[in-house]
C-alpha cells in the first residue's frame, strides 16, 4: 500500500479551515458529489473504530484536532499503541510513551495514516494538495462512470507527492466504483517491486452510522500503459489479485 502522501494529507483534512483542492471545475463538482453520496461530512466530527487484517484502528477527528492510532501486542505480550496526532507520531509501551528515532517516527506515521487514508475515503479528497483533472467517462463491467484523476502539490503533499490516482466515479449517484494508483515503497523494504500501479474492485459496501465504507479487491495488470487503462485490461481479464483490503468491526461514533 502506498504512503500517499498520507501525512500532509489527513493532517491538514482534520482542520477546521482549510483551503479547497484546485483543479478543473468539472472535476471538483465530482469529488464533491463522491463525498456527499458517501457522507464523508459525518467524519468531521467522529470516532471510526474499526480492524484491518485483525489489527485495531481508531481514527478521532474533533474540528481541528485529531488522533489515529492502531493497538498491537510486541513478542513479550505488551500493549503497544502507535498513535499519530496533532504533535506528532507516538509509540506507548503498556501506556508508558517510548522514545521514537526520526526513521521509527516516519514508519510508525506512514503504517497509521496509510491505512486510516484508504479506510476513509473520499473524504481525504477534500485536501488542500488536491489536484483534480477530469478524464473522458468510461464504461466497466458494463456500467458508466466519470473518471477523475488526482495528484498532489509538492507544497502539503508529503513525500509522495508524486504519486497518482484514478478514481472511477457511477454516474448514477458519485459512489466510488473502482480506483486505481501508482506507488513507490521506502528503500530497503524488499515486500514487494520499488514501484508499481494496483486497481480496486469493491467486494461489498455498506452504510455504517452515515458513511458508506468499502472493501476491496487489489489487482496489478502486467504491461498497462496508464492507469486509465485499467478498466479496459480489468474488463479483458487482464488483471490478478495480488490481495485484499478488507475493514471489520466499524463502528462510527458522533
Amino acid at each position: 500500500m502506498s504512503r500517499l502522501a498520507a501525512v500532509a494529507l489527513l493532517t491538514l483534512l482534520a482542520a477546521c479551515e482549510r483551503p479547497a483542492p484546485q483543479g478543473d471545475p468539472e472535476a471538483l463538482a465530482l469529488l464533491d458529489r463522491a463525498r456527499a453520496h458517501h457522507g464523508s461530512a459525518l467524519l468531521d466530527d467522529a470516532t471510526v473504530r474499526f480492524a484491518f487484517r485483525g489489527t485495531p484502528f481508531v481514527a478521532e477527528r474533533d474540528g481541528g484536532r485529531f488522533r489515529y492510532s492502531r493497538t498491537l501486542t510486541d513478542e513479550r505480550g505488551r500493549v503497544i499503541e502507535e498513535v499519530v496526532d496533532n504533535d506528532g507520531a507516538h509509540r506507548f509501551v503498556d501506556g508508558v510513551e517510548a522514545p521514537l528515532t526520526a526513521d521509527g517516527a516516519a514508519a510508525l506515521t506512514t503504517g497509521v495514516n496509510s491505512v486510516v487514508y484508504f479506510a476513509l475515503l473520499p473524504a481525504p479528497l477534500a485536501d488542500p494538495a488536491v489536484r483534480a483533472r477530469l478524464l473522458t467517462p468510461d464504461r466497466v463491467g458494463g456500467e458508466d462512470y466519470d473518471r477523475v484523476e488526482v495528484t498532489f502539490a509538492q507544497n502539503g503533499g508529503g513525500a509522495d507527492y508524486q504519486d497518482r490516482y484514478v478514481y472511477w466515479l457511477r454516474q448514477s449517484d458519485g459512489q466510488i466504483g473502482h480506483y486505481a494508483y501508482t506507488y513507490e515503497v521506502t528503500p530497503g523494504d524488499t515486500a514487494r517491486a520499488a514501484t508499481g500501479t494496483r486497481f480496486r474492485v469493491p467486494i461489498r459496501t455498506w452504510r455504517e452510522g452515515g458513511v458508506v465504507f468499502q472493501d476491496w479487491r487489489n489487482l496489478s495488470a502486467d504491461s498497462l500503459g496508464a492507469l486509465r487503462a485499467f478498466g479496459d485490461a480489468y474488463d479483458a481479464g487482464r488483471t490478478f489479485e495480488v490481495s485484499t483490503v478488507v475493514l471489520d468491526s466499524v463502528r462510527v461514533e458522533r
